[in-house]
């Protein structure tokens, strides 16, 4: 099976680098739900609960002037592709989203 690199950004929690199985089934476990993908740069995307609000999950973090609701993802993109975070994305991403960030 084949093994993408992401970051897991849990409410209350600081981001963390995991390993996991790269299907469909499993990203929309990960997020609890329908995912809908976020582009945060040409180069990576943010995975979260389609419906997070409307499901009243717990606000996790700030991204401009939205909030994204429950558990999500930061994954590597490449030609509309989900692949695996670079060491300079985690880094880059760990600091953008570590507790108490308001950005």
């Amino acid at each position: 099976m084949n093994k993408i690199r992401v970051l897991i950004v849990e409410p209350h929690k600081e981001p963390r680098q995991v390993k996991i199985v790269h299907t469909l089934e499993n990203l929309q476990k990960s997020v609890d739900g329908l995912i809908e993908y976020v582009e945060l740069d040409y180069q990576t995307d943010l995975i979260c609960n389609e419906e997070g609000k409307l499901l009243n999950m717990e606000l996790n973090r700030r991204l401009g002037n939205d909030i994204i609701a429950g558990t999500f993802l930061v994954v590597g993109q490449h030609n509309e592709a989900t692949i695996s975070l670079s060491r300079k994305q985690i880094s880059k991403y760990k600091k953008r989203f570590r507790l108490n960030t308001l950005k």
